[in-house]
This record gives structure tokens, sequence and C-alpha cells, in this order.
């Protein structure tokens, strides 16, 4: 036997030891060489695949598969790469079937690559899972942005609003969102806050709180497009939309309560000063009484009547 040189390469090896499923068919669709793979696939072994129609061997059928990629590939000789989900096999397979041509350009059979994509579509089913999850996820959200009787919007830091609901372009006179996401958080501001602070210098101190502990609430004054001024209460909430994160405001118009605010503290400053008057003047009379009482008892008729 004649010694192998170094470096020399066994193919016959090589083409056993390929993970994937491979045998090469006449154009009889016989099967004229598989490897290792493609007979495990079965339980048998090589020798017994070899001669065997690939359709009777593989779908069980004395006549070719219809729609076989391996037909296809013999009708138009280009090559054909699509997944098969035969039952008869029961593993999902990535199959791409190419013509084989002598040196006279004549076609004198098929080569077949199939590969096991089961875990592959496993995870392919785990991502549609997640995916529909999402999508069901992102509905809810929506649905309940949409209802929300709070005006609820979308904030970069850097780009501004990003979007707003139904509420908030009711709530800033704004005819549609892309005239309210045209604006700024200043925009929508008067130019200074109640405590005198610049709007667009504390609405940036709000955001930054916001983006450092989670959520942040607070009292602003807003203004609507309109030019009316309102207060609010503000609640900022950290957020991750796409890998990007992002503020939800959610703003509340409060004016009507801060009006009833000021109407009780009025009241009850009207009481407390009742209640001064109140008591001063039981204060002063019963001085009145003492001073009267006082008197009688110094009187000439009261020491006669003591005598007696």
């Amino acid at each position: 036997m004649e010694e192998k040189k170094s470096g020399y390469m066994d193919w016959e090896v090589i083409f056993d030891s390929i993970g994937d499923t491979i045998f090469i068919a006449d154009n009889s669709n016989t099967i004229v060489k598989a490897n290792k793979a493609f007979a495990d696939l079965f339980g048998k072994d090589v020798k017994d695949i070899v001669g065997k129609k690939c359709y009777e061997l593989m779908h069980k059928s004395k006549k070719p598969w219809p729609g076989c990629p391996f037909e296809k590939s013999k009708a138009d000789k280009m090559t054909h790469t699509e997944e098969v989900n035969d039952p008869q096999i029961g593993t999902p397979l990535l199959v791409t079937t190419s013509p084989v041509f002598d040196r006279s350009g004549r076609m004198t059979g098929i080569v077949h690559v199939a590969k096991d994509i089961t875990s592959l579509k496993k995870i392919e089913k785990t991502v549609q899972d997640q995916r529909a999850a999402l999508e069901e996820s992102e509905m809810k959200y929506k649905t309940l942005y949409d209802s929300s009787g709070d005006a609820i919007m979308i904030l970069d830091s850097a780009k501004g609003f990003v979007s707003g609901n139904r509420a908030t372009l009711k709530l800033f006179a704004c005819d549609n969102e892309k005239q309210f996401t045209s604006l700024n958080p200043s925009g929508v501001s008067p130019d200074y806050q109640p405590d005198g602070s610049p709007s667009p210098q504390k609405a940036r101190e709000m955001m930054a709180l916001a983006l450092k502990d989670g959520s942040y609430l607070f009292e602003w004054k807003h203004k609507r497009l309109n030019g009316e001024e309102f207060f609010a209460s503000v609640l900022l909430t950290r957020l991750v939309l796409k890998g990007v994160t992002v503020l939800q405001a959610t703003v509340r118009d409060i004016s009507e309560q801060k009006r009833a605010d000021e109407k009780l503290k009025d009241k009850i400053e009207e009481l407390e000063r009742f209640q001064q008057i109140t008591v001063g003047r039981e204060l002063r009379m019963k001085e009145l009484k003492a001073r009267i009482a006082r008197l009688e008892a110094m009187s000439p008729g009261n020491k006669e009547e003591e005598q007696r």
C-alpha cells in the first residue's frame, strides 16, 4: 500500500465529519454518496443509504415529493435553499440543493445539504414570543396613554417633547401632536416660576432630579398656547424606550384646587380674626363686670346696709 504523504487530506474522513447532512444523487434521484450525519438522521449505516431513491428514504414515497427543492434544482438547474418541515423526518431542516455538471456542462446529479435548525427554531420561537409580549405590553400602554384623563407626554431631555396624548393637546390648547412636539418645556411655561426662578433653568433641574432618582413630583406653573397660565402638578418618571432613556411627564391642572385652597386659607384667616375679636370682647366684658362689682362694693348705700 502506498504510504500517504505528509499533509495528505482524507476527504472521506472530512466528508463524514461534517455535522450537516449531505448526500449526492444522480439524475434518477438515486443516492450515490452520503455522509454519516445523513445516515444517522434515519438511524441507518451509510452502506444502507447508498443506492436508494432519496424520496423513498426521506418521504416514504414511491415518486418524487411534490414541491421538493431537489426537483426544483433539477428543473431549472439552479441552487435552491429553503426550509423543509417534512413530518416524515420530524426535524426542521434548512435545505440547499445544488446541481452537479460534468466537464461538458451536462447535469449529472444533485448535491443535497441539510442543516438541522431545531435549536434555531426554538430561539426564533422565543424571540417571537418575546416580541408578541412586547407588542401586547406596548398596546396596553398605548391604550392607557391615549385614554388617560391626565395629560401624558414623553420628553427627551436633549430633544424636548417626543409625543403627547389627547389630554395633553387639550390641556395646552394645541391643534395636533405635531404642533405640541414642536415646543419645548420652556415653551409651555411662563418666563419665571412663582419662586422667581427662570423656567428653563428650573425645568432642567427638575428633569435632572427625575433622571437621577427615577421619578420626581412637583408643582409647576404652565402656560397654554393661548397665553393662559395655570398651576399643575407634574410627575416625571424615568423610562427606557427602544434603548433610549426618556422621561414620562404626567401633568394635572390643579388651578381649581389652588383657588379652593386660597379660599379655605382666607376663611381660616377670617375665622382667626373673628376669634381674636370675640376673645378680646369677652375679656373686656369680664373686666367691665369686675369694675362694676368693685364700684358697687364701694358705694355708701352698701356700707349702711352692712352696718345694720
